[in-house]
């Protein structure tokens, strides 16, 4: 029995039969709130010289990636139906936003309807584990989303609020007022200023040294 009533494992057959890691349960917490539920057909595996069989990449190790599929209203999803698409691209959305980093979907990529959803090198890919290969639909998700727990917090700051009678705060951030290069009113290497202007000519920029 699931700790997280929204994951259910079908993986017990599987190489990959392991569980996830709590923090891959945890970021896909806000599928509840969709409506949705997801079921592992492969799951977590031992890492490299641990023992235990294992396959393929290290992302499955220790439970930090899944291949899954997910349902709505007792309906498994598939990307193939149009109008599930805003459902997986949601989906990427919210666990790019909680800290996942990897997905793995597409015709030619695992089984139909099916997605792979994981922490590992940022990246996504279809036919073949290519990049390349990757559907439009989740690339462009992908793209959209925010970066979320993995990544360097980029939470604003609270808005600055003006005492009264002082002038609004300014954004540290803003880009430098263009201010209007310093010019001399007179070119002071021109020859024929010094001879229509006997006057000492830095007077005419330090007057005060010269009353």
């Amino acid at each position: 029995m699931s700790q997280y009533d929204y994951v259910n494992y079908a993986n017990q057959g599987a190489t990959r039969n392991r569980p996830l890691a709590p923090e891959l349960a945890q970021a896909l917490s806000f599928l509840p709130e969709m409506g949705v539920t997801m079921e592992v057909f492969s799951g977590g595996q031992p890492g490299i010289g641990e023992g235990g069989n294992r396959v393929g990449s290290t992302r499955h190790d220790h439970g930090q990636s899944a291949d899954v599929f997910f349902y709505q209203n007792g309906r498994r999803l598939d990307w193939a139906n149009p109008d599930d698409i805003p459902i997986y691209q949601d989906i990427v959305r919210r666990g790019r936003a909680n800290g996942l980093t990897g997905f793995g979907a597409g015709q030619g990529y695992m089984q139909p309807g099916s997605m792979h959803v994981g922490f590992g090198a940022p990246a996504v890919w279809g036919e073949g584990g290519r990049s390349a290969n990757a559907p439009d639909w989740l690339r462009e998700a992908y793209g959209s989303a925010p970066s979320g727990a993995s990544q360097p917090s980029s939470a604003p700051r609270a808005p600055q609020t003006a005492l009264p009678g002082m002038p609004e705060p300014q954004n540290a951030l803003a880009a430098p007022q263009q201010r209007e290069p310093w010019r001399p009113t007179m070119n002071m290497l021109d020859v024929a200023a010094f001879q229509t202007e006997p006057q000492n000519v830095l007077a005419q920029f330090y007057p005060q040294a010269f009353r």
